[in-house]
């Protein structure tokens, strides 16, 4: 009688899983790689077989890893995050430009244990940041925003109002009615828990019908544990809020704005289980005041 070892998750088996998924891409293995994830979660964008095959055709890919975290793990499953660098050469040489699509990505990803074998069934971006030829960081904004964003003019003109020194643009998501700048300390740039950040968040329309309705909609259907109106004009409302996430305090406030060309949320959320300080509150408050006057 034949008796097979049950296969069981461990952090080096992670950390190998990972590393194959690179391998297997450097390699152009399309194969390979879509053999990693499970079969009922093949429909992921990044399996997209026909941008995979034109991107292995176009280009030569070197990937390091930059960071890796375990957030749970047992015998069947695990969920970690990993960042890994991209730099691309193209196959022609005579078709290198400069445009590289060099970047650094961190995601955040499941696996599970399905008929004695491991397989990927989350693999979701959360922060992407461009990269020049060399493989430095791009300046500023350059480093985030998408050369396919509809929305980031309408949010530069608000940029200029905060004071983010200690804040480096880290991520910019996409919906298709919004979209969402991000900042974070430049040493959590690849960090899945951060500390604090600052977003801008635009939509191409306010769902609510006045600010009063969306300045009260939002402090009573969300669960927090303290809100209040620091400030509310007929275009905006300034508001702060303390809520729990995985038991940790988050305190932030957040600046609702209704402008001609759309309706922003500009926020500014601490999120290392002890309020802001009094301070520096009153610092982000009074920049927030400042900005109502570029709408």
């Amino acid at each position: 009688m034949l008796f097979f070892k049950k296969v069981k998750i461990t952090e080096p088996k992670v950390l190998k899983l990972v590393h194959q998924l690179e391998k297997f891409y450097m390699e152009k293995d399309l194969e390979k790689v879509i053999e990693m994830f499970h079969p009922n979660n093949r429909q992921i964008s990044f399996l997209n077989e026909f941008s995979l095959m034109m991107t292995f055709q176009t280009y030569n890919i070197q990937s390091e890893i930059m960071n890796f975290e375990i957030i749970s793990l047992s015998d069947t499953e695990a969920t970690f995050t990993y960042t890994r660098k991209h730099m691309y050469t193209c196959v022609n040489k005579n078709d290198e430009n400069g445009d590289n699509p060099n970047n650094i990505t961190s995601f955040y990803v499941q696996i599970e244990v399905d008929n004695n074998k491991i397989f990927i069934t989350k693999y979701s971006k959360y922060s992407q940041l461009f990269l020049n030829t060399e493989g430095e960081i791009l300046q500023e904004e350059q480093a985030v925003v998408p050369v396919n964003a509809h929305f980031f003019e309408n949010m530069k003109r608000f940029i200029s109002q905060f004071q983010l020194d200690d804040l480096k643009p880290a991520s910019y998501l996409q919906w298709s009615d919004s979209e969402s700048l991000g900042y974070l300390p430049e040493q959590e740039r690849f960090s899945y828990k951060t500390t604090e950040s600052f977003t801008i968040d635009y939509f191409e329309e306010m769902v609510a019908s006045s600010i009063t309705e969306h300045t009260e909609t939002y402090l009573h259907e969300n669960n927090l544990e303290f809100g209040e109106i620091i400030e509310k004009k007929e275009n905006y409302s300034i508001i702060e809020t303390k809520f729990l996430r995985n038991s940790r305090l988050l305190h932030e406030l957040v600046l609702s704005m209704l402008a001609p060309d759309g309706f922003f949320m500009i926020r500014y959320l601490k999120s290392n289980n002890k309020p802001i300080d009094q301070k520096l509150r009153q610092h982000w408050i009074n920049q927030m005041k400042g900005a109502t006057a570029q709408t």
